[in-house]
């Protein structure tokens, strides 16, 4: 019998062990994550806070900004009230760049970065960053082993969440012998896999109108480039909120004849919100092109206006065509 044994690098091991220090340290803790969250950013935030309350019930520990409403199954909008302070202990989690972070850090704070995106921006005093972590759910269970912080059924639950959010249900590559290791000892706990399960994937009769919208919608090149412009009026059509849209950004993967896909969500406030995905080749350097960024498979970018859109598409395309011309 072959017995898998995991360890913590020394560099690594040694920066969670400062984080733990800083937290045993700090009265007041303020746990953030990025904006538009997806269950990755909310079962990270939310299963941190719960391990650090049940650690240290004499502190004061807030997760900030609001839940949107097709997260809330993972956990609720914390209602504590929290003015932010400079004495105030901040960690960040699963946000790669500092304009991402919802809600404002309080000028002079000390801030703890931990995420698995290219760390592009260390903007914190102590960054715990590894791209090697498919979501930053695990990373919070390692934090939690080598605290030896009691993990719970309820923060087994997001942080289970957050991962099969992040790697959509273990089909993405970043998925590795080690995600799989932690979501078993996840599942160990008693955790209800099945409806956590059944509620990441949950459609409601309003995104049942978003996703006709985008199969009808779609556009596929002969290279096997798709994608779609979801105007903002869709929203207020099918009564659906802005960040909704979330659930359906893997459809357009599930095509035989798709290779990469990009949504572009209109804002608000007239930008575009694009979603780049792929299931081989790296869309990354296109986001980054854009000043955007994210995973070589899976990033993120704003685009001000259709123009600008056209022109992502242009240079995707060129990219999967030189790809498939290389190959």
């Amino acid at each position: 019998m072959i017995t898998l044994v995991w360890s913590l690098p020394m560099k690594t091991s040694a920066i969670v062990s400062a984080i733990t220090q800083s937290i045993a340290k700090m009265d007041r803790i303020l746990v953030y994550r990025h904006t538009n969250p997806d269950p990755d950013a909310i079962g990270a935030q939310f299963g941190l806070v719960t391990l650090l309350k049940a650690a240290y019930p004499e502190k004061f520990v807030v997760a900030m900004a609001p839940v949107p409403g097709h997260l809330a199954w993972i956990n609720q909008t914390d209602q504590q009230s929290v003015t932010p302070q400079a004495t105030d202990l901040v960690i960040i989690v699963d946000c790669a760049n500092h304009e991402r972070i919802a809600e404002t850090v309080p000028t002079d704070a000390f801030v703890i970065k931990i995420d698995h995106h290219p760390n592009h921006d260390p903007y914190g005093q102590l960054n715990w960053v590894d791209e090697t972590y498919s979501s930053c759910s695990e990373m919070i269970y390692e934090l939690a082993q080598t605290a030896a912080f009691s993990l719970t059924s309820a923060v087994a639950a997001k942080l289970y969440a957050g991962i099969i959010g992040d790697t959509v249900r273990f089909s993405v590559p970043e998925t590795s012998a080690r995600t799989l290791k932690i979501a078993s000892e996840l599942a160990a706990s008693g955790i209800d896999l099945a409806t956590i399960s059944h509620r990441e994937m949950d459609l409601t009769p309003a995104l049942s109108k978003l996703y006709g919208y985008v199969l009808s919608a779609q556009k596929i090149e002969a290279c096997g480039l798709a994608h779609v412009v979801i105007p903002q009026h869709l929203f207020a059509d099918f009564g659906l909120a802005y960040g909704d849209e979330d659930a359906i950004v893997s459809l357009l993967g599930n095509l035989t004849v798709v290779k990469v896909w990009l949504l572009f969500i209109e804002t608000p406030q007239g930008q575009f919100r694009v979603h780049f995905r792929s299931k081989a080749i790296n869309v990354n350097t296109v986001a980054k092109t854009f000043n955007g960024g994210g995973h070589p498979l899976a990033s993120g970018a704003f685009v001000p206006d259709l123009a600008t859109v056209r022109q992502v598409i242009e240079q995707m395309q060129a990219q999967v065509v030189a790809q498939a011309t290389m190959n």
